[in-house]
């Protein structure tokens, strides 16, 4: 499968690149590899698995508080945060697997959006104190980890989630669904 990206940058008018989005096996979307080569590959343009703000935001916004404190897991290079910064959420923490792109996207928001953090963590293993997060939003890391380990992988995600987050917490589990 090829996602074909239409963009413009400042010295072309617009071109399209093609990109592979599939691996050899579904155990490659768990490796830090896998996610290493993708971002190096993609370069600066964003990337939103599910749909991006304009298309959730009325479930975000509806279920989501600004004063929340909000856990990103595997947010990528996604503009998400971003603009839910911009609609006034100050207190989002987001983590990936991927150096590459946590140093991409802590340089980008330096500057208009200083106080939100991009860490590289495991979303399986991370360093926050039980229930010091309202919500953990995934769009899309729980379904690249399902089939690793015949879903152990998955089942320490979802644990580390709701282990992160309060009593009265709320998980937002983004994706796509067969009919």
């Amino acid at each position: 499968m090829f996602v074909e990206v239409a963009y413009r940058d400042q010295d072309t008018p617009c071109y399209i690149m093609k990109m592979s989005l599939l691996t050899r096996t579904t155990e490659e979307f768990s490796s830090t590899e896998y996610w290493e080569h993708f971002f190096k590959k993609r370069g600066e343009k964003a990337f939103d698995w599910y749909g991006d703000y304009n298309k959730l935001c009325g479930m975000l916004l509806k279920y989501i508080k600004p004063r929340d404190k909000i856990l990103v897991g595997g947010c990528g290079n996604s503009e998400l945060s971003e603009q839910l910064y911009d609609v006034s959420y100050r207190h989002l923490t987001n983590i990936d697997i991927s150096e590459t792109v946590v140093n991409h996207m802590n340089q980008k928001n330096a500057k208009l959006h200083q106080d939100l953090t991009f860490q590289k963590v495991d979303a399986t293993q991370t360093p926050y104190e039980d229930g010091s997060y309202q919500v953990t939003l995934d769009k899309g890391t729980l379904d690249a980890v399902a089939s690793q380990e015949e879903g152990v992988l998955a089942g320490r995600m979802l644990a580390e989630c709701l282990r992160a987050e309060s009593v009265i917490g709320f998980m937002a589990q983004l994706r796509v669904v067969a009919n």
